[in-house]
């Protein structure tokens, strides 16, 4: 996939939406009743990334105060939804050790994963930093996974919501209505911002948490870290 076009698709449709109907919100981040849980498979960014990501957050809050932006600690990449966040789920209901099997067996082969991060884009009540994977060994983990649960009896919920194809991180979240001054100014840091390159890092490990719909911090419990040991091809 051309992902340099999907993300423009995405950035596009995005600004269309936005510009006849404003940027919409999520009403569940402050909804301290949201019990909502699932299982992810993870990467996580760097030192030196966290920073260049948290610089764009900085600047979005200077315009827009009020809003979700990821802290360090929460910034990641998905490798694969395991089980999307649902309000009755429970970790002690899952078999963990079959879990653990299936998703080594799927990263057995897969040496670490290059990607790099430059230029941001929107949806409706998001802002994401574009990833780029230097090889093809993120989507060969991604149908790995997809092969071995759908031959599995494991509860599982891949490509419910999306088939994932992307390489991004989510940076902010809006948590209430903006202000078309407020807006505006995130236009502008977003135009400001689109071709900025961000870093590279080569992902070395995949963590296997149980989480919140938002990957905070508080709430995410890690499972297991797995080491992506397999060689890249001579």
């Amino acid at each position: 996939m051309d992902l340099k076009a999907h993300y423009s698709r995405l950035h596009r449709e995005a600004l269309d939406r936005v510009r006849q109907e404003g940027f919409s919100y999520d009403p569940h981040l402050l909804d301290s009743t949201d019990t909502r849980k699932g299982l992810t498979l993870l990467l996580r960014p760097e030192e030196h990334l966290k920073a260049a990501f948290s610089g764009f957050v900085d600047a979005v809050r200077q315009v827009a105060p009020g809003h979700h932006g990821y802290p360090p600690s929460d910034m990641h990449l998905t490798l694969m939804p395991l089980i999307t966040c649902y309000p009755e789920f429970r970790l002690e209901a899952i078999d963990i050790p079959a879990y653990r099997q299936l998703i080594a067996e799927a990263l057995r082969d897969i040496p670490p994963i290059p990607v790099e991060f430059r230029g941001v884009f929107a949806s409706a009540s998001c802002l994401m930093v574009q990833g780029f994977p230097g090889n093809a060994y993120l989507e060969q983990s991604r149908e790995n996974l997809r092969r071995l649960f759908k031959n599995s009896n494991l509860e599982q919920s891949l490509d419910k919501r999306y088939r994932l194809v992307t390489a991004h991180c989510t940076l902010v979240r809006f948590q209430k209505p903006l202000l078309d001054t407020e807006a505006a100014a995130v236009l502008a840091i977003l135009e400001r911002y689109q071709d900025r390159f961000f870093g590279c890092q080569h992902f070395k490990q995949v963590e296997f948490v149980c989480n919140d719909w938002y990957q905070r911090q508080k709430n995410v419990t890690l499972i297991e870290s797995f080491v992506l040991l397999g060689k890249n091809p001579a």
